[in-house]
């Protein structure tokens, strides 16, 4: 896709989905990679945690460039490799895991704690609006509600027919949110705001966190938009509880194998 049509693809999910925020564009990036609009927060004197740098591109929608020097959490430096965690790093940090008993804590980090493999490490990443980015993202990440994550899961299985994947680790969200899509593991990632975003970056207590590949948004934008003509989408769907609603011919035709009653045929695009 060209620089164009990624856009057009990010204004199509925020139209489509009715989005509050947008949807970011994620790459990974070196120093001297960082495009143009993109700040650096050290640069201008202060720093943020990954989550509320999330927060702050998809609301203020202005781009950012993180580096080590940039993160105010412990978490993210270590997931992207931007400094060496030791032996004694490990034992120390791995005890602080919010888990009851700290060596259960400890082993958990040391064998379940996501890092950017290393042959995609880079000095940082960079954050942009997906409808404004200037650049190819490697993953794109949809804060939504539960009914709007219903929408993209349908989305997603539309064309690939797999169900996606999860990550509900209750600490170090961005983490489980990007690194199993950065690292090529699924296409497809479904994650829940921990503790620490939830207060620092005022998520909502209703949001949901959605990411998937770079490479998978014109599939995705297509298939949220196949999905709406067919009275599918997001705003075609309504409350309409009655008996004996129309049904598709498939519907009927197997209630008529059955013996079973059989009655209106539902049009696909019409309710």
């Amino acid at each position: 896709m060209t620089i164009k049509e990624i856009n057009a693809a990010g204004a199509k999910l925020e139209e489509l989905l009715c989005l509050r925020t947008a949807p970011l564009a994620i790459k990974l990036i070196n120093r001297d990679e960082v495009p143009e609009g993109c700040a650096q927060p050290s640069a201008e004197g202060y720093h943020y945690a990954l989550c509320q740098a999330l927060a702050y591109v998809r609301r203020a929608r202005r781009g950012l460039a993180m580096f080590a020097e940039d993160n105010w959490c412990l978490w993210p430096v270590i997931n992207f490799r931007q400094r060496e965690v030791d032996e004694e790093d490990k034992t120390y940090i791995g005890r602080t895991y919010f888990i009851r008993d700290p060596e259960v804590s400890y082993r958990h980090f040391c064998e379940q704690f996501p890092y950017i493999n290393e042959d995609k490490k880079k000095d940082g990443l960079v954050i942009a609006p997906l409808a404004d980015c200037t650049f190819e993202p490697d993953a794109v990440m949809v804060y939504c509600e539960p009914s709007q994550l219903r929408q993209l899961l349908m989305g997603s299985k539309w064309h690939t027919g797999d169900i996606a994947g999860a990550s509900f680790d209750t600490c170090d969200s961005c983490g489980a949110a990007l690194l199993p899509v950065l690292n090529g593991e699924r296409e497809y990632n479904v994650s829940i705001p921990d503790a620490g975003e939830y207060e620092r970056s005022l998520c909502s207590e209703n949001e949901m966190i959605f990411t998937f590949s770079g490479a998978e948004l014109e599939k995705l934008a297509t298939s949220l938009d196949e999905l709406s003509k067919r009275g599918f989408g997001y705003k075609s769907l309504a409350y309409d509880i009655r008996p004996d609603y129309a049904r598709p011919k498939f519907y009927n035709d197997m209630f008529a194998k059955w013996g079973l009653g059989t009655g209106t045929e539902w049009i696909p695009g019409k309710r």
